[in-house]
């Protein structure tokens, strides 16, 4: 059966590498199409919903490159990036040309911006003819964050279960459950699509390691999925995140967080403050319950309603 993406399209036992059309514009877009020697399921592999997630983005091309039809049961596809403006400007989360969040924007617009006329291309191109569906993310340039994997709770019991499994089988330590309906991930799961968005690195910087540690994740869920040989197995001892808390900015100004991601707060425990231009003190922030740092912001710049860390519990 010939694997056919908006303009390309692969026959079974090719693979086929370009740029697939965003509807009605002029952007492309590199995808890899795989069509395996054998039947099996489909997935869809986004790396680079934001553009300056890079060890998503080196992961998504290097998987791109390295398989092949003979080792896929089945069929891949690969887009790296789909936010290719983003990573073309160096953006954290926003397009250049509506300053849209991809992952907020979710199934798309035909006719709308193209942020969300990317967004609907991946969905009715990739999404409605897969089985399972991977977004590869990272810590943005603005970001220090320990990894963690989040898999949706949303859909049908099955649709969480399959979800549930891949995620704790990705080699990372925390699991957090999501219930976001216009992220890539979340809107792929109300189509009947299982799913989940990976984390690793920070600062809008690569490692090697972290590419593998990618690489090996995705390819233990592709075993799970029978979609490549092997068998899938624990690449971490798991802990599933129940309690969650975000804060955000109540002023602009400045940002001095006091706090490093994975580390350990108490109740009440400062974790930053916002100060104006000339150092005066506009707002403390604290911790409401004890738990451990997941994630903070690292600009010094911030706006009111930016997001200026996370914490689980």
């Amino acid at each position: 059966m010939i694997l056919k993406v908006g303009n390309m399209e692969a026959k079974k036992g090719e693979k086929k590498q370009g740029y697939l059309n965003i509807r009605n514009t002029e952007l492309s877009i590199p995808c890899t199409l795989i069509n395996g020697v054998n039947e099996g399921k489909t997935v869809a592999i986004t790396g680079g919903t934001h553009g300056s997630e890079y060890p998503g983005i080196e992961a998504a091309i290097r998987l791109a490159s390295e398989l092949t039809p003979e080792m896929v049961s089945g069929k891949i596809i690969i887009v790296h990036p789909p936010n290719l403006p983003a990573f073309q400007a160096k953006l954290q989360y926003i397009g250049p040309y509506d300053g849209k969040n991809l992952n907020c924007e979710f199934p798309g617009l035909a006719t709308g911006t193209i942020t969300q006329k990317i967004a609907y291309t991946i969905t009715t191109e990739l999404h409605e003819q897969s089985d399972f569906y991977m977004d590869l993310h990272g810590g943005d340039i603005h970001e220090a964050q320990i990894t963690f994997v989040i898999y949706p709770e949303l859909g049908s019991e099955e649709v969480i279960r399959i979800s549930k499994e891949a995620a704790e089988i990705f080699d990372m330590k925390y699991i957090v459950k999501t219930s976001a309906t216009r992220s890539a991930v979340g809107s792929a799961a109300l189509k009947g699509v299982p799913g989940l968005i990976c984390e690793i690195g920070k600062s809008g910087i690569w490692t090697e390691e972290e590419v593998d540690q990618y690489i090996k994740s995705v390819k233990n869920v592709l075993k799970y999925l029978k979609v490549i040989d092997g068998k899938s197995e624990p690449l971490h001892k798991v802990e599933h995140i129940y309690g969650f808390i975000e804060w955000k900015a109540k002023q602009t100004g400045c940002w001095y967080p006091c706090v490093s991601p994975g580390q350990n707060v108490a109740k009440n425990e400062k974790i930053g403050e916002i100060k104006d231009y000339f150092g005066k003190t506009l707002e403390e922030y604290f911790s409401p319950i004890e738990g451990i740092i997941l994630y903070t912001v690292t600009s010094l710049a911030i706006n009111v309603d930016d997001i200026i860390g996370g914490l689980i519990s």
